[in-house]
């Protein structure tokens, strides 16, 4: 799994021509960050007891704010994307979107003001910064999470996530490809509505 994140971020770092980032740069990718996790903490503490459900539709605005997930649904998919009609691409991005956030809700039920931190920040080539972070785990030690944020229309967004150095994004790639493989968008659509109908 660490193999695969690895290439996905030389194919990060090897796609479009080299740019340097600023240290403006690198606070305003820390403060996407940083806002993610206040949003999770403040829609978490809102009401301890929330519905799944109604984790979802809280946290939907702060990911989509957050992540560019109709860019992370082309690169989950890449291969196939460029051959894929404007509706197909709007059905499998908003089921990868529901899985998305669904995923959140699920995981985050419960997690405090001081359960987040940001340890620095780095460029990680062609305009794009890698934040460092790490989430306190209730049993000890902590789980850390890079993340990797791209700038589009002026503003940084989350491509990907690794966690304890696994790639979520490579972790899906695989995973779909496998499908597409033997099967078709379709199979591919039911199988992201099946995943958030489980976590639900």
């Amino acid at each position: 799994m660490l193999a695969a994140g690895m290439l996905l971020a030389v194919s990060f770092i090897a796609a479009g021509a080299s740019a340097q980032v600023s240290d403006a740069d690198a606070r305003a990718a820390e403060a996407v960050v940083a806002r993610l996790h206040r949003g999770l903490v403040e829609v978490l503490a809102r009401e301890p007891d929330a519905s799944l459900d109604t984790r979802f539709e809280r946290l939907r605005p702060l990911i989509a704010r957050t992540h560019d997930l109709p860019y992370i649904a082309e690169l989950a998919i890449r291969r196939q994307w460029r051959d894929l009609a404007a509706a197909d691409r709007e059905r499998f991005a908003a089921a990868f979107e529901r899985l998305s956030v669904m995923t959140y809700a699920s995981r985050f039920s419960a997690v405090d003001a001081n359960a987040f931190t940001i340890l620095g920040s780095a460029e990680a080539g062609s305009r794009r910064i890698e934040v460092n972070a790490a989430i306190a785990r209730s049993g000890g030690g902590d789980i850390t999470l890079d993340y990797t944020l791209q700038e589009r229309d002026g503003a940084w967004m989350i491509v990907n996530v690794l966690a304890d150095g696994v790639s979520d994004l490579a972790l899906k790639r695989a995973e779909y490809r496998r499908i597409l493989d033997d099967g078709t968008l379709d199979d591919l659509i039911d199988h992201l509505a099946d995943q958030a109908d489980e976590l639900r």
